[in-house]
């Protein structure tokens, strides 16, 4: 959740203006996305034991619909990966085209010329092309990742919440706040760990 950028290798852009930029900017989102959850939290608890909801009840259903805008990110995510696999296969179909085009008209010496980088090339070519093409699917991907952060930082808040109205020692509290904390920073690292 941290919002590092990265690029189609994988590497993270760190430094210059664009990197120092983005890592303030993505601070400051952090920073909201804490204190504007702990606000929603604190509203959607008032509003459970104004409609006679149980706080358990409340957090499991937020649980629920951060489960399910997981679920539906990574569909979207499958999706849009899909795309791009599509637009390479494309990509490089249309160079081999082009090459056996060259070759028939100037002949093999000239098509020997063209090796598996030009290929690598035009796949990457395609898929920068593809990434200033932006659509409908990527605007939702966006809006359900947006969703899906929010959804699981109020659980959070919720699940502090709940530690601290039920608990009635500091310590334990404290302890229990501490492993919840360990607890969706492991979770967290799992996920934006790169295979």
């Amino acid at each position: 959740m941290s919002g590092a950028p990265t690029t189609l290798g994988g590497t993270q852009v760190t430094g210059g203006v664009g990197g120092t930029t983005f890592g303030m900017l993505s601070s400051i989102g952090s920073d909201l996305s804490v204190s504007v959850s702990f606000n929603i939290a604190r509203e959607l608890l008032d509003a459970a034991k104004d409609e006679q909801v149980a706080p358990d009840e409340l957090i499991s259903l937020v649980l629920g619909f951060a489960i399910i805008f997981s679920a539906l990110q990574s569909r979207l995510n499958n999706t849009l990966d899909d795309r791009r696999a599509l637009a390479m296969v494309a990509a490089r179909e249309k160079a081999q085209r082009d090459v056996s085009a060259l070759k028939d008209k100037h002949g093999a010496l000239m098509g020997e010329v063209f090796t598996a980088t030009f290929f690598s090339a035009a796949e990457q070519a395609a898929v920068k092309e593809l990434a200033t093409k932006r659509s409908g699917l990527d605007f939702i991907a966006l809006v359900v990742n947006i969703l899906q952060r929010i959804l699981v930082a109020i659980s959070v808040q919720l699940l502090a919440a709940s530690v601290r109205s039920q608990q009635e020692s500091r310590i334990v509290r404290t302890v229990s706040l501490i492993g919840l904390a360990v607890f969706f920073v492991f979770v967290e690292s799992l996920t934006n760990r790169h295979v």
